[in-house]
C-alpha cells in the first residue's frame, strides 16, 4: 500500500517534561511514512536536547517567535502530504493517524474529538462540553491540541497568522474555508491532552475567559482583551 506521508509538527517551549513522551506516543502509532518535527521556541530547559535525540527534524529559535510562527516554520521543512499540528503535551489515540489519512483528501482540514489524560471528573465534564459544541457545529476550531490538514490547503491559505496570539486555528480555518477547504470533525479518534493547564488555571476561569473573548470579538475588541491576558 502506498501510504501518504504524514508530518507531525510540534511547537515546544520549555517542554522537557512532556516532549519525549509525546514523540513516543506518535512513534507508537506505527504509521509509515512518518516524520516528527519539533520547533523549539525560546526554551531555557532541555527541550532542544531531548527533541534532537528523539525526533526526525528540529529547529531551534533562541528568541520567542510565537507559536503560530513556530508552526509555520515547521511546515516549511515538512515533506509530508498531510500535516498534523500537535501541542507538546497532546497526542492522538491509538491508530488515529491511519484513520485520519483514510478520510482525508486535498481539501480536508479538521480535528478529532478530545479527552483528558487522566480520569478527572472535571476534565471529563469539560471535554464532554467541548466535544458536543463541535458535534452540534456551534463552533469550528480544534477540540484541544491537535489539528490536521493537507499540505496543499495549508500553503494555499498562507499558513497561520503570526500576529495571532490566540484563536489562530479558528482564524486559519475561516481563511481555509474561503479557499474551498472542507472542515471535518473526526469522531472515530481522539486528541488526548494534558489537563495540567486547566487544573492550574481552573476550568471555570478558562470557560469565562473564552466567553469574554467571544463577546469582545463580536464588537471587534478582542485585541485589547488578548493583550491584557497575554502580554
Amino acid at each position: 500500500m502506498n501510504n501518504k506521508k504524514v508530518s507531525i509538527i510540534i511547537p515546544a517551549r520549555n517542554e522537557e517534561r512532556c516532549i519525549q513522551k509525546t514523540i513516543k506516543f506518535y512513534r507508537e502509532q506505527a504509521y509509515y511514512p512518518l516524520e516528527i518535527i519539533v520547533v523549539v521556541n525560546n526554551s531555557i530547559d532541555k527541550t532542544h536536547e531531548i527533541s534532537s535525540k528523539y525526533s526526525d527534524k528540529v529547529i531551534n529559535f533562541p528568541d520567542n517567535i510565537g507559536v503560530s510562527a513556530a508552526r509555520n516554520q515547521g511546515a516549511k521543512i515538512a515533506t509530508g502530504d498531510i500535516f498534523i499540528f500537535s501541542d507538546a503535551d497532546s497526542h492522538l489515540s491509538e491508530g488515529a493517524i491511519k484513520k485520519i489519512v483514510n478520510l482525508m483528501d486535498e481539501s480536508t482540514i479538521g480535528t478529532p474529538l478530545g479527552k483528558g489524560d487522566s480520569n478527572s471528573l472535571r476534565g471529563k465534564l469539560f471535554f464532554l462540553y467541548k466535544n458536543w459544541t463541535h458535534r452540534f457545529k456551534i463552533y469550528k476550531g480544534i477540540i484541544d491540541g491537535v489539528f490536521f490538514c493537507h499540505r496543499k490547503i495549508f500553503f494555499k491559505t498562507d499558513g497561520f497568522n503570526e500576529l495571532k496570539k490566540i484563536a489562530e486555528f479558528e482564524d486559519f480555518i475561516k481563511r481555509a474555508i474561503k479557499n474551498k477547504a472542507k472542515y471535518k470533525l473526526f469522531t472515530n479518534c481522539y486528541a488526548i491532552t494534558s489537563l495540567r493547564r486547566y487544573e492550574k488555571e481552573g476550568y471555570l476561569n478558562n470557560y469565562i475567559f473564552w466567553v469574554k473573548w467571544r463577546i469582545a470579538s463580536m464588537f471587534k475588541k478582542e485585541k485589547k482583551l488578548t493583550e491584557k491576558y497575554f502580554n
